[in-house]
């Protein structure tokens, strides 16, 4: 597992300012530190932040339309943005200004106008605090072989994503993903090489995700968890078959599966919804462990979906 911190010049800071002459300004400030990314506008922050994927966020207090306070406490509000850093600039230095700021929950501010060292100083500040998160979330969520998510991460985490599927009334499809004849491979081979086939099957899982909230985690053993929020039925099924494929055209070596090389088995599921419906994770890892089963039944590298009941 790579354990680096990020060091500052790969770091991603996107500046929202409605008046181009600011946005001028700290590119030039900025840019022979960071990477720059300059917007006009917060209204579409959100979208921004998943595309751009930033260390830190610069945003003007005051502007048009969707000021800068309603856009942190609404990125405040999102799993996927809760822990971007945002420092706010603004004019006003008053205490009441100051307390907005903290209340909806910035990091820090500068006010105009913006001293230059004052300004990289502060923003290397609130790097540093996040990127030393970011590194224990690594340590602590990520499996060491396969770098893939952890237990802790399904124990601490996946709560959030099943609070927001429940919260919308959307879907959930799950899958459990399973070597197939992986003891046999490890006896025959050993375990060096187990670890390897452990790494490059993980490896490809994770590549055939393709969207930001789709999660794989390691889930024990040679067992992998798929997490797919917001699909359909169809969807969970065309993921599970693509992941299959994919792992079938590595053509891993593995003389004792009867494949000749490696495959894997995937139970596949997706959530009811209703009005009264809470999405209960335990009992749809369970109905996708329990299709996992009928796959092995049937032959293995098969895909079966079961329906929630």
């Amino acid at each position: 597992m790579d354990l680096h911190i990020k060091p500052f010049h790969e770091c991603r800071v996107l500046v929202i300012d409605d008046e181009l002459s600011s946005r001028i300004i700290f590119e030039n400030l900025l840019s022979p530190h960071f990477i720059v990314k300059l917007a006009e506008s917060a209204f579409d922050i959100a979208s921004q932040c998943e595309s751009y994927q930033p260390d830190l966020i610069l945003l003007d207090m005051v502007m048009p339309e969707f000021d800068g306070k309603a856009a942190c406490s609404l990125l405040k509000q999102s799993v996927k943005t809760k822990n971007i850093p945002v420092i706010f600039v603004t004019s006003s230095q008053d205490e009441q200004t100051q307390n907005e700021c903290w209340e909806v929950g910035a990091s820090d501010f500068v006010v105009k106008p913006v001293t230059p060292s004052t300004l990289i100083h502060r923003i290397k500040n609130q790097l540093q605090s996040k990127l030393r998160v970011d590194l224990l979330q690594k340590m602590t969520y990520k499996d060491p072989l396969t770098e893939v998510y952890n237990r802790v991460y399904l124990e601490q985490e996946v709560p959030h994503i099943i609070k927001q599927v429940n919260r919308d009334r959307r879907r959930l499809g799950v899958i459990v993903v399973d070597i197939d004849y992986f003891k046999k491979y490890n006896d025959t081979l050993g375990h060096l090489q187990g670890d390897k086939c452990l790494k490059e099957v993980a490896s490809s899982l994770q590549k055939s995700l393709h969207r930001p909230l789709d999660r794989l985690i390691r889930f024990g053993g040679e067992e992998f968890l798929v997490l797919l929020p917001f699909v359909d039925e169809a969807g969970v099924i065309t993921v599970a078959e693509r992941l299959r494929i994919n792992i079938a055209q590595l053509k891993l070596r593995h003389e004792s599966s009867g494949f000749g090389h490696v495959t894997i088995s995937a139970g596949a599921t997706i959530n009811t919804v209703s009005t009264t419906s809470q999405t209960n994770l335990t009992k749809l890892i369970d109905t996708a462990d329990n299709a996992l089963y009928k796959a092995k039944e049937r032959g293995r590298n098969k895909v079966v979906f079961i329906s929630e009941t």
